[in-house]
């Protein structure tokens, strides 16, 4: 069950509650809604017709809810209409509406996939890629993006000093630092004997703790070019699908993520 949190935040005029607010000076002006539960809170806003998804990084997950967590508020905010390219109010609304949300199942399937065969660090860094979503080439629909704070940059900013410091402080720093990023990954549950691959974790725990920091290129997926909607589906049809969460039933087509 999703709610908007009670949860209060400071901000450079005092406390204000979430909810629909008024952004803080480390994002743009305007009004948001705030989705939360237990792992994630996602907050949505509307810029240029864009639905633009951002949330700060737990410093603790359970990865066997996370996945799952994690693209619940997103579909929740696509079904409600929010931006004329998901309005659900002409054909074309309602066909990106759907292979949006069937994106969504796909991300969440392959991460679930990942969390099964003790991949959780894989499986977060999957999701939390930098993902930009367009209905054709030149349409941009929404964009979801991880608001990375000082801590989380914390050792790659160790990293940059370190290796400006020279030779003397590369064993230490480099010590500090993996101490650092294994407990981060060990908090989501990304520690384990039955890893598959001690190269795949490496990967994963480096983009996600130290490349990202620095920059996070976006993953742009068209879902022209994915997928594809029945073609006899009629407004009725594709806005009852969406509402009762039966979309994949009028959508062919698979995104298969690769890292």
């Amino acid at each position: 069950m999703w709610r908007c949190t009670a949860m209060l935040r400071r901000a450079a005029g005092g406390m204000q509650a979430c909810g629909s607010r008024t952004l803080g000076a480390r994002r743009r002006a305007g009004t948001i809604t705030v989705l939360a539960n237990g792992s994630w809170s996602m907050e949505f806003q509307v810029s240029d017709d864009v639905l633009v998804a951002e949330y700060d990084l737990p410093s603790k997950l359970d990865p066997s809810k996370a996945v799952g967590d994690f693209f619940d508020p997103l579909s929740e905010r696509v079904r409600s209409g929010p931006t004329p390219h998901f309005d659900l109010a002409s054909t074309e609304s309602l066909r990106r509406a759907a292979c949006t949300l069937k994106l969504f199942d796909d991300l969440r399937s392959h991460g679930e996939k990942l969390v099964a065969e003790e991949r959780a660090m894989e499986a977060i860094a999957l999701i939390t890629s930098n993902w930009v979503i367009l209905g054709g080439a030149e349409l941009p629909l929404m964009t979801i993006t991880a608001q990375r704070s000082w801590r989380d940059r914390a050792p790659a900013a160790g990293a940059v000093v370190m290796g400006l410091l020279g030779p003397l402080a590369w064993i230490p720093g480099v010590l500090g630092i993996n101490e650092v990023i294994m407990r981060r990954v060990d908090m989501y549950g990304g520690l384990s004997k039955k890893t598959p691959s001690g190269l795949d974790l490496a990967k994963a725990t480096f983009r996600h703790h130290i490349a990202r920091s620095i920059y996070a290129s976006p993953w742009k997926v068209d879902l022209q070019e994915v997928y594809s909607v029945q073609g006899d589906a009629s407004e009725d049809d594709l806005r009852g699908a969406i509402v009762e969460g039966r979309h994949m039933d009028l959508v062919s087509g698979s995104f298969r993520p690769e890292l």
